[in-house]
């Protein structure tokens, strides 16, 4: 019995020490996540210049992206109008955005929401989802080809896991047409507002 008793307490060690260290493994997995995290935002550099794709436009013109990017400042998100998780945020931020910027079209800034899922966002669809938020004129929408949307999120952003289908950063591009800055998570429309007043 008192054998019993000592591999009971044995056991018992070794499971609150398995625990511990699992605990201090997660805690560094989790520093190490936070790291990385933090690391894949902040100033781009060198920038990084668009590749000149070709979009379908809300209102239903194709244009080249890197076209409508030149001389305009810019912060460019990614989104899909059936998204019910964070692009109604996103497109309430960028909504917030654009009452910061009551002189956006004299300071020749833009926003721009790219589509990833270019199937279904047709330009009606688009033209929908910016009416939602109220998108003023210097906020249009965009949708590549099928074909385009790998390589929009290998320069925009993708999702952190496989439950994410894009990131929820914006983009900060200059007048050259170059990508320069890249937020944090959902930022706010104070900070993206500041970004574009200053780039």
């Amino acid at each position: 019995m008192k054998r019993a008793n000592t591999d009971l307490a044995r056991r018992q060690v070794c499971v609150s020490a398995a625990a511990a260290c699992a605990s201090i493994l997660g805690w560094g997995v989790a520093r190490a996540n936070a790291a990385e995290v933090a690391a894949d935002h902040g100033r781009v550099e060198p920038p990084v210049p668009i590749p000149d794709i070709r979009v379908r436009r809300a209102d239903g013109a194709a244009a080249g992206l890197a076209e409508m990017l030149r001389g305009r400042a810019t912060a460019l998100h990614l989104m899909f109008t059936g998204c019910s998780s964070v692009c109604p945020i996103q497109g309430a931020i960028f909504e917030r955005v654009q009452a910061l910027l009551p002189d956006q079209q004299a300071r020749a800034i833009q926003l721009i929401s790219l589509s990833i899922d270019p199937l279904l966002d047709t330009p009606l669809a688009m033209r929908e989802w910016l009416e939602r938020y109220d998108a003023r004129e210097g906020w249009t929408a965009v949708a590549p080809d099928a074909k385009d949307v790998g390589r929009m999120l290998d320069v925009f952003g993708q999702g952190r896991n496989a439950l994410e289908s894009h990131t929820t950063q914006v983009n900060i591009i200059n007048r050259q047409g170059d990508l320069v800055f890249r937020t944090p998570e959902l930022p706010s429309a104070e900070a993206i507002a500041d970004l574009l007043r200053r780039v």
